[in-house]
């Protein structure tokens, strides 16, 4: 009697699993959504504050304004955020606190995450998923507001399409005739499709004023303090191209804001080591540079300037009983996507600190290279 149960319960199964395969699978559009997060609302918000600095039309990177724009990148969008190479911000958090750190919050990962994997809704009707959620300028503005002195860079550069990144060297006269004291530095690009970084130096003695980034248009200094820059002074500017789709001629310009004549003046200290030789197929070479500070100060800024095959830069400070203080670690560097790292409160330095950079080159050619290592560090005299 129980085996003939058995039997008809088996062939009542299977009676079963035939109707239920007789009937198609659902076919959908798109993947199934299972997130409440919409693009509409908190990925818009998240990309006007870390994404859309690059990432609009005529832009470094495609587009992702409209929800039109991002849904069929939500996919890369999930593997670059989790590959940590989107937003490229490479300091190493809790080694330092920076002003302008574009990276996404712990929070920020999860909510985009939550959308690319539970389908990427947009939060709207179809008719309006190509209309702009939020408000992004349409083109490069002075974001500190009109300078106080603008100056071209260069007579138009020309950018190739599709050309590979490559820094090129400005000098720039400021006419300036008496010297000035400038609390801020920005750049306004060309074309910002081919503009990646800029960075800004004293012709002559080399000392670095500031750099530009797209997420940092203006380089600013603490309230109260300023860089000095002479009468006739003249202004190196590295810019770091690369090509877009067609063939476009850039021309930058810098903007100079003046402070007031009792700020405090700043200082840039080149924490930088002799050239070294770095033999075919080397890597993980440690070139460590040290400084000791004569005066007391306040760290406010650094920029790191290594020459090629740099992969990890760590500046740490030690006083003279024994505090350390990391300043900054670059875990992955990355010269194309080069940023100066301002500190969110100035860094105490006393008398005698010691100042250690330790930076590690790759060789992963087949010839000898010339390991340069240099770390700018700005600082305010106490």
């Amino acid at each position: 009697m129980t085996g003939k149960i058995f039997t008809y319960a088996c062939v009542a199964a299977l009676g079963l699993l035939a109707v239920v395969l007789a009937f198609p699978t659902p076919a959908y559009p798109h993947k199934p959504i299972t997130t409440s997060v919409q693009f509409r609302n908190e990925i818009a918000q998240i990309f006007q504050r870390k994404c859309f600095q690059c990432h609009t039309e005529r832009n470094l990177g495609v587009s992702l304004l409209t929800y039109t724009d991002a849904r069929p990148w939500a996919r890369a969008i999930r593997e670059e955020i989790l590959e940590r190479r989107m937003p490229p911000w490479t300091a190493v958090p809790g080694y330092g606190h920076f002003s302008n750190d574009i990276s996404l919050t712990a929070r920020e990962m999860e909510i985009i995450l939550s959308w690319a994997d539970g389908g990427a809704p947009s939060g709207v009707l179809k008719a309006d998923e190509g209309i702009p959620p939020v408000y992004v300028p349409p083109a490069p503005l002075w974001d500190h507001g009109p300078p106080d002195q603008v100056i071209a860079v260069g007579k138009g550069q020309v950018v190739a399409a599709s050309s590979p990144f490559e820094v090129k060297r400005f000098v720039v006269a400021t006419g300036l005739t008496a010297p000035r004291r400038v609390h801020a530095i920005g750049l306004k690009q060309g074309d910002r499709r081919v503009v990646r970084h800029a960075a800004f130096y004293e012709s002559g003695n080399g000392r670095w004023l500031g750099a530009w980034t797209p997420w940092q248009t203006t380089t600013h200094l603490p309230e109260g303090t300023a860089l000095r820059l002479p009468a006739g002074a003249q202004i190196i500017v590295e810019i770091g191209y690369s090509g877009a789709e067609e063939t476009v001629t850039d021309i930058s310009e810098i903007g100079l804001y003046f402070g007031a004549g009792t700020d405090r003046v700043v200082e840039a200290l080149s924490l930088g080591g002799a050239s070294q030789t770095l033999a075919a197929g080397s890597s993980s070479h440690r070139v460590r540079s040290e400084m000791k500070l004569a005066t007391a100060s306040s760290a406010l800024a650094l920029w790191p300037a290594p020459s090629a095959g740099a992969r990890s830069i760590e500046v740490i400070a030690t006083t003279p009983d024994g505090v350390v203080t990391p300043l900054l670690w670059v875990k992955d560097f990355r010269p194309e996507w080069r940023s100066p790292y301002y500190l969110s409160a100035p860094v105490p330095l006393p008398i005698g600190t010691r100042l250690v950079v330790n930076t590690y080159f790759d060789n992963l050619t087949d010839q000898p290279i010339t390991a340069k290592a240099q770390t700018w560090l700005t600082v305010a005299r106490r």
